[in-house]
């Protein structure tokens, strides 16, 4: 392990010889200096592409790279089944009853089974518990998932919250706040706005600006009211209804 276990050597394997069917003895290093742009990973269903990137995150949390990955398919919450003791006690509440019955096993014998499994396989590759122990403490792995209770929910409604008073505090900080938030709504809803030129733009930040500046918290039917009977009067020299 210690031959490829260096700060910005990401460890990807070793080549693999198809005719003769066994491993070479090198090892498959990829230098992270070299990700610094985009990249692309194809091939065919089941060729290893999940696979492939799991380990790349994985590299990356270990040197303290961090990482925000956008999972559509679910495939990358894998990456927080990582235990350091190989225990079958760790492996029963996330192997499938259905693979268990087909199997021919109760969930423990086969639990048992998956965990002597992956010793055997994390052994021939020479990694143990104490790397799966090192990429644990290297990150905090979270889940976050939009409209679901499955992980950490997250909604936009919740940056309406009016800042706390360290941001308002804060004339560029406090700026910069509501106009990413009016940018980032008008962009759910397909609006391509100017900060200084876009009428919904101007509106929207304003009407935050007005909440916030009273430490009020803004929810959706709020800002739809908000929007339909705005709270201002003026908007910078002109009266409301001749700006819009």
């Amino acid at each position: 392990m210690e031959a490829y276990e260096k700060l910005g050597q990401f460890y990807l394997g070793a080549p693999y010889d198809l005719k003769n069917k066994k491993r070479d003895e090198s090892w498959v290093l990829y230098d992270s200096k070299d990700l610094t742009t985009h990249a692309f990973c194809v091939g065919m269903t089941g060729s290893g592409k999940t696979g492939l990137c799991i380990s790349l995150l994985e590299e990356a949390a270990i040197d303290g790279i961090p990482s925000i990955v956008i999972d559509p398919k679910g495939d990358m919450g894998n990456l927080l089944l990582a235990f350091p003791e190989l225990r079958a006690e760790d492996f029963q509440p996330w192997v499938s009853p259905d693979e268990a019955r087909r199997a021919g096993l109760d969930m423990e014998d086969y639990a048992r089974q998956q965990a002597e499994l992956w010793t055997r396989g994390l052994a021939e590759w020479e990694q143990g518990p104490e790397r799966i122990r090192r990429l644990r403490e290297s990150a905090d792995f979270t889940i976050y998932t939009p409209g679901s209770e499955a992980g950490l929910p997250i909604s936009v409604v919740s940056s309406f919250a009016s800042p706390p008073d360290g941001v308002r505090q804060d004339p560029e900080l406090y700026r910069d706040r509501i106009t990413s938030t009016t940018t980032s709504l008008l962009g759910l809803l397909r609006i391509k706005a100017d900060p200084l030129q876009s009428r919904e733009h101007v509106l929207l930040a304003n009407i935050l600006e007005a909440a916030w500046n009273q430490g009020q918290d803004l929810d959706l039917p709020g800002l739809i009211q908000a929007i339909q009977n705005p709270p201002l009067t003026r908007v910078g020299v002109f009266e409301v209804d001749a700006f819009y």
